[in-house]
């Protein structure tokens, strides 16, 4: 029951956004598949009160999108760039301890390529997903989800072909991630590749990008000039540290449990970019924190009572180096920073390389938000990064 009205409210939100909205260049596009999940955890792999691996999943969403018209000069930057918001809600084919997800998302997306009949599409989503059943102590073989709400990702390569100017069919595969971020352990997260099959409604007939004015646009641009550009910014984390013990009970017995505390991290950042073209930018930047979870994830007995912080100050510092390339998208940015650990404690949990993607939003007079996530060995994540900072131009 809860369900259902969830996806009338969904209905009646996306049917109130169109309503509001010019309809020139909106589309609704209802899709679905039956993907394979990947054996990345005990859990999925069978680990289960039935021993039944947990491989495929029924899937289907809903997504609504506005591609741009061309009011603005920046529209003509990004060959056919369209924003929106979707619905997903997937069926495992084993359900017991772990449930079925729903998820809400926001959207980007470009036309790579198009024609008067075909477009093809690729497309970037995050989001947040619930109706998990979570890891606890009836939930014990559930180590790949330990957080009621859980982040959604998705990557998304599709074709498009019209039938009409209202309709369209739609055909690709999907790449999807659920995790939280290392929030909570233990949190092995899920990963799904799906085939998708699909039609689109367009309410008013799509109007792409005019070439030849795009053509004209771009030439404008090419008073472009290249420039330095730098950014200092301060941040914000938590570091959910999950560490298995033992200890005696009243008749001697050893017992396994587990602890878990949470421990603030904050720093400081400062990078200095080559705007090089219009959308893309490339430079260096270095990385100052404090991080209050180092040491306190050894694995000890009797970890509640004999467990000591002997650490100094000092022995929680990490600095690092990083390179930093951005792709702007009008005052949207998405970052890819790979890093290496100049100093950090020798005996913290941290290997010597990471790695952080960025979402960064510039507002006017140089000031921006940004969030991130850190990870290492291409697959951990270690904790969400939420900053506030200030870009200075360089221009002679």
């Amino acid at each position: 029951m809860i369900r259902k009205v969830i996806y009338i409210l969904i209905f009646v939100c996306f049917f109130c956004v169109a309503k509001a909205q010019n309809l020139d260049n909106f589309g609704i596009t209802f899709s679905g598949g039956y993907g394979w999940v990947a054996p990345i955890n005990d859990f999925v792999k069978g680990i289960n009160p039935d021993n039944t691996k947990i491989n495929s999943i029924a899937n289907f969403d809903i997504r609504l999108t506005k591609e741009v018209d061309g009011s603005k000069d920046w529209h003509y930057l990004y060959n056919g760039f369209y924003y929106g918001a979707g619905v997903f809600h997937g069926r495992f084919n084993y359900s017991k301890q772990i449930g079925n997800p729903f998820a809400l998302y926001g959207l980007v997306g470009f036309n790579v390529w198009h024609t008067k009949s075909f477009s093809l599409k690729v497309e970037m989503a995050l989001g947040f997903s619930g109706i998990w059943q979570v890891y606890d102590n009836e939930h014990r073989y559930n180590v790949a989800v330990s957080t009621p709400i859980e982040s959604y990702i998705h990557g998304d390569v599709e074709g498009y072909f019209s039938l009409n100017p209202h309709w369209q069919i739609n055909l690709g595969a999907k790449f999807i991630h659920f995790s939280n971020g290392n929030m909570r352990q233990p949190n092995k997260g899920i990963n799904i590749l799906t085939p998708s099959l699909g039609f689109t409604y367009i309410p008013k007939q799509l109007q792409h990008l005019d070439r030849k004015t795009a053509r004209k646009v771009l030439e404008d641009k090419d008073a472009f000039r290249p420039y330095w550009q730098s950014q200092y910014n301060i941040y914000f984390a938590q570091k959910r540290v999950y560490v298995f013990y033992q200890q005696p009970d009243k008749n001697n017995i050893m017992q396994e449990d587990t602890a878990r505390g949470v421990y603030p991290i904050f720093g400081l950042q400062a990078r200095f970019l080559r705007k090089f073209a219009i959308n893309h930018a490339f430079g260096i930047g270095t990385d100052l924190s404090y991080n209050n979870s180092i040491g306190k994830n050894k694995k000890t007995y009797y970890y509640p009572n004999n467990y000591k912080d002997d650490l100094s100050s000092y022995q929680h510092l990490t600095f690092s180096a990083f390179a930093s390339y951005e792709y702007n998208i009008h005052r949207l940015s998405i970052m890819l920073e790979p890093g290496v650990y100049i100093y950090r404690y020798k005996d913290s949990y941290l290997p010597q390389v990471f790695e952080r993607i960025n979402l960064r939003y510039q507002f006017n007079r140089g000031i921006f938000l940004q969030l991130g996530i850190r990870a290492y060995d291409f697959r951990k994540a270690d904790y969400i990064e939420w900053g506030i900072g200030y870009q200075i131009k360089h221009r002679k």
